[in-house]
């Protein structure tokens, strides 16, 4: 298994006060190599977690790894393609067989294009669905059996303010969020019964390179200026987010998609 390492992780004593209920546990970051995803798992891992990278690209997969060992934190890597059932398969099993487990799934996998709706093609279309939604269908649908054993799990998405504004980048994009919202909504309902949780963050306005991607410098000043608390929010904010929706401290919690934009979508 390429670039698969790691110990399991041994937690300290003076960590454990931080979000109950992760000390030990075991998460699945999809798109783990990059950006938003590999803060999650760089935060996930200083809770105490082991987490197991999934990633199409293999390089930034092993420098992330390598990065995580030098920070002591307990972490493995397996290169991926989420819209490949088989691939999906193994990793999970290799991940689960190393770690001795499967607590929490973060499907952040995503792609976007740029595109004006007109210019808009079913190649493109297919292409964002395919990873952003088809996708996470894929790594749930892994995930559950391992988390149904235990009776225990939860599954976060990581979706969009853009499914709610229709803004972001394009109209394939902004409807695969818009599925991910719902298939949080009916996969809560679903899973349960089983002790499963199922819950979405949907960011907006936050710093790094997708909306340096769609946004001039000139438009991200016009956008932190619509923000109320007056900045624009940070890979950390993402990644605090989704370590509450894994840890106990979310146990009652089950069906929503938290909006993480500093009060800009619905602020005066």
């Amino acid at each position: 298994m390429a670039g698969y390492g790691g110990k399991k992780h041994v937690m300290k004593d003076e960590r454990q006060w931080l979000l109950p209920g992760l000390a030990g546990k075991t998460a699945v970051v999809t798109g783990g190599a990059n950006g938003i995803g590999k803060q999650i798992c760089r935060t996930l891992g200083r809770m105490g977690m082991n987490v197991g990278i999934i990633d199409i690209d293999e390089d930034k997969g092993q420098k992330t790894l390598d990065e995580f060992e030098t920070a002591s934190l307990s972490a493995a890597f397996c290169r991926g393609d989420v819209t490949n059932e088989k691939s999906m398969e193994r990793c999970f099993e290799r991940i689960h067989s190393h770690f001795g487990g499967l607590d929490v799934l973060v499907n952040n996998a995503g792609t976007s294009r740029n595109i004006p709706f007109e210019e808009l093609d079913l190649t493109d279309w297919n292409a964002v669905l395919s990873v952003n939604l088809k996708g996470a269908f894929i790594c749930s649908k892994t995930a559950v059996p391992y988390m149904m054993k235990q009776k225990k799990g939860s599954i976060i998405m990581i979706s969009s303010g853009s499914a709610l504004t229709g803004s972001g980048g394009s109209a394939c994009y902004a409807a695969s969020k818009g599925g991910l919202n719902s298939l949080v909504r009916a996969l809560s309902r679903e899973l349960a019964p089983k002790g499963i949780r199922v819950n979405g963050v949907a960011p907006r306005s936050i710093e790094g390179d997708l909306l340096n991607k769609v946004y001039t410098a000139e438009q991200l000043k016009r956008m932190q200026k619509k923000i109320p608390l007056g900045r624009m929010g940070t890979y950390e904010d993402v990644a605090n987010v989704v370590s509450f929706l894994a840890s106990e401290l979310s146990a009652f919690l089950t069906g929503e998609t938290i909006l993480l934009d500093g009060g800009r979508t619905f602020g005066a």
